[in-house]
C-alpha cells in the first residue's frame, strides 16, 4: 500500500502523520510564526459565504486530508536513493502532473528562429545592453511569433539570468520596456546587481483568453489533431514552454552563465514558473510569488481559491482531467508539494503575502516543507521547520527559501530583494 502523509487541522493546531509517530506542528500556537488576523479572516469568510460558493479561509475548517508521499513509487515500494528519484520516481510524478493538472506537451517538430528587433547600448548609464528579440516558431501547419526583452549588464565574465514570465504587460517597444520604472520587473535594479534579465509577455505566447486563446496561441500550432482532449496541454503549460524558448536564446549568448539561470513568476505566472522549472531542468532556480491554487499551495487544503473555483474561472489554464477533482481534491493522485519536489536538487523559492489569503500562504509554505524529504535524498539542506516564519522574516535554508511579507497580491521590490539574497547564496555555493 502506498505510504501517504496525513495532515489535518484541530482548531489552530496542525498535525502531520507519516505512518507513526504523530508530530504536532502547532503552526498557529506560537506568536513567532505567522497567522492571519482574525478580523481579516472573518471579513473575507463573510464575503465568501455571501457569494455562496462554499469557499473557505478559516484554518479550523480545512478538511482532513492525506498527502501522497513523493518517496513512494506507484507500485507502493519505497524510494531509497537519489538515483531512484531521478530515474524512476521523478518521471512518475512528472507524468501524474502532466496527465492530471497541466497537460501533456506535444512532440510536434518545429523550427525556431530568433530575430533581433532592436538593440540599445549603455542602458541606464551603466553599460548594460538591451535587446528586443522575436521568437518565430514554424511547423508544417504554419507559424506563430512572440517576443521578449533581454537586459544584460556590463561584465567581465558570464552573468546569471532571471527570466520573468510577465502577465502584467507585454512588450510594446524596447524604449518603453527599459524606460518604465516597475517593481514588477525591476530591470535596472537587476542589472545594477549583476543579473541579466528577461521579461516575456505571456499573452503573445498563448493568449489568456478562454474563448479564443487556443486558436490564436502556440497550443493550436503544436497540437496533434488526435491528441486526447483530457490530457492536452493548456495555457499554464504553454507559458512555461515559452520561458524555455527564451532560455534557449539566453544560453546562446556568451554573456550568460548556463549554470546560473532562474525563472520567476507571480500569480498565474508563478504557476507557470513552477511548471517550467519542473519540465525544464536547465532552470537552476525557480521562484513563485503568490502562486496559490495549482501553483505552490496544496490543493487538498481547499483553502481560498479552490480547484473547482479556478477551473470555473479559468477553464483554459489546466487540462481536462483536472476538472475531475472539482470539490474532489482528496482523489488527486498528486499534490503541489510534489511539484516543488520535482525541482530538487535544484533551488526553489516560494513567497506569499499576509493579506493574500486567496492564495493560501500556509498551503504554499507547507508544500515547501513536505518537498523536503526529496532534497534529503541528495543530502541538501532544506526548510523543515513546520512552523511558518514570522511576518517579514525570510527563511532561507540550503536550496529552499520562503517568505511571507506584509501586503496584498503583488510582486514588489521587497520580494525581489529577498529572492536576490537567496539567489546570491545559491549561485555562490554552486
Amino acid at each position: 500500500m502506498m505510504k501517504r502523509t496525513n495532515l489535518y487541522s484541530v482548531g489552530f493546531v496542525t498535525l502531520v502523520l507519516i505512518g507513526i509517530p504523530v508530530t504536532s506542528l502547532a503552526q498557529d500556537s506560537s506568536p513567532q510564526g505567522w497567522r492571519a488576523f482574525d478580523a481579516q479572516v472573518k471579513s473575507m469568510q463573510a464575503k465568501l459565504d455571501e457569494a455562496g460558493e462554499g469557499l473557505n479561509v478559516r484554518e479550523e475548517n480545512v478538511p482532513k486530508f492525506v498527502l501522497p508521499d513523493p518517496l513512494v513509487f506507484e507500485d507502493g515500494s519505497p524510494v531509497k536513493t537519489a538515483e531512484d528519484w531521478i530515474t524512476r520516481r521523478r518521471p512518475e510524478v512528472l507524468n501524474l502532473l502532466r496527465e492530471n493538472v497541466y497537460g501533456i506537451r506535444p512532440s510536434t517538430a518545429y523550427e525556431v528562429e530568433f530575430k533581433e528587433i532592436a538593440k540599445q547600448e549603455n542602458v541606464y548609464g551603466i553599460g548594460a545592453t538591451a535587446k528586443h528579440v522575436a521568437v518565430d516558431i514554424k511547423t508544417e501547419k504554419g507559424a506563430r511569433s512572440f517576443d521578449f526583452v533581454l537586459v544584460t549588464p556590463k561584465s567581465v565574465g558570464p552573468v546569471p539570468v532571471i527570466i520573468l514570465i510577465n502577465h502584467r504587460w507585454s512588450i510594446e517597444s524596447l524604449d518603453k520596456a527599459v524606460g518604465q520604472k516597475s517593481s514588477f520587473w525591476p530591470a535596472e535594479m537587476l542589472a545594477r546587481k549583476g543579473y541579466a534579465t528577461v521579461s516575456m509577455g505571456m499573452s503573445k505566447v498563448d493568449p489568456d483568453d478562454k474563448t479564443h486563446g487556443y486558436e490564436q496561441g502556440i497550443r493550436s500550432l503544436l497540437d496533434a489533431p488526435d491528441s486526447d482532449p483530457m490530457t492536452r496541454w493548456h495555457t499554464i503549460s504553454a507559458w512555461g514552454w515559452g520561458a524555455s524558448r527564451a532560455l534557449d536564446y539566453c544560453l546562446e549568448q556568451p554573456e550568460i552563465d548556463p549554470e546560473k539561470t532562474a525563472v520567476v513568476g507571480h500569480s498565474r505566472g508563478g504557476k507557470a514558473a513552477l511548471w517550467a522549472g519542473a519540465e525544464d531542468t536547465r532552470f537552476k532556480l525557480v521562484y513563485s510569488n503568490n502562486s496559490g491554487c495549482a501553483g505552490a499551495a496544496l490543493s487538498r487544503r481547499a483553502f481560498g481559491e479552490s480547484v473547482a473555483r479556478i477551473n470555473k474561472t479559468f477553464p483554459h489554464w489546466f487540462c481536462g482531467n483536472f476538472k475531475k477533482y472539482d470539490k474532489n481534491e482528496s482523489e488527486l493522485p498528486i499534490d503541489q508539494h510534489e511539484l516543488i519536489a520535482l525541482i530538487a536538487p535544484r533551488a526553489v523559492y516560494v513567497a506569499s503575502k499576509d493579506r493574500d489569503l486567496w492564495a493560501d500562504p500556509r498551503g504554499e509554505y507547507t508544500s515547501v516543507v513536505q518537498a523536503g524529504p526529496v532534497y534529503e535524498l541528495f543530502g541538501i539542506e532544506h526548510i523543515s521547520d513546520p512552523e511558518m516564519p514570522a511576518l517579514d522574516t525570510p527563511r532561507h535554508v540550503g536550496k529552499t527559501g520562503y517568505h511571507i511579507f506584509s501586503g496584498g497580491h503583488g510582486l514588489e521590490e521587497q520580494d525581489w530583494n529577498a529572492f536576490l539574497d537567496f539567489a546570491e547564496g545559491v549561485f555562490k555555493k554552486d
